[in-house]
């Protein structure tokens, strides 16, 4: 199953293993937008149809790179880019938190049955 990960300056220094693409984004093109839509089903599509042909499974950066992405306004990609991320946080920080109340059950139960 293909993942993606979005790189922030933040992350540090990374290596990138020779099973990775790395996709440098163009300037003008918003990173979250270009994220999110490796997301979608037309990506997974992409990928699936594309890692079927014979040989080792997998889709190599020659054949990633004729992948495309229909871009609406930079000002709009933005947007939807932002949208989608802060949606994202929310997710994980609700998990976060049901992941805490999961554990405190857990110790609740713990001291019920000992």
């Amino acid at each position: 199953m293909e993942k993606s990960y979005i790189y922030a300056d933040s992350d540090g220094l990374v290596y990138y293993a020779g099973f990775l693409i790395r996709a440098r984004i163009k300037s003008g093109v918003d990173s979250n937008f270009v994220f999110q839509h490796t997301l979608t089903s037309s990506h997974e599509n992409f990928i699936r149809v594309t890692s079927q042909r014979s040989g080792q499974p997998g889709v190599n950066a020659k054949e990633y790179s004729t992948f495309e992405i229909s871009l609406p306004s930079y000002e709009e990609q933005r947007k939807i880019g932002s949208f989608f991320k802060q949606l994202d946080d929310t997710i994980t920080l609700h998990q976060r938190k049901l992941d805490l109340l999961k554990e405190q059950k857990k110790g609740f139960l713990q001291k019920m049955f000992v």
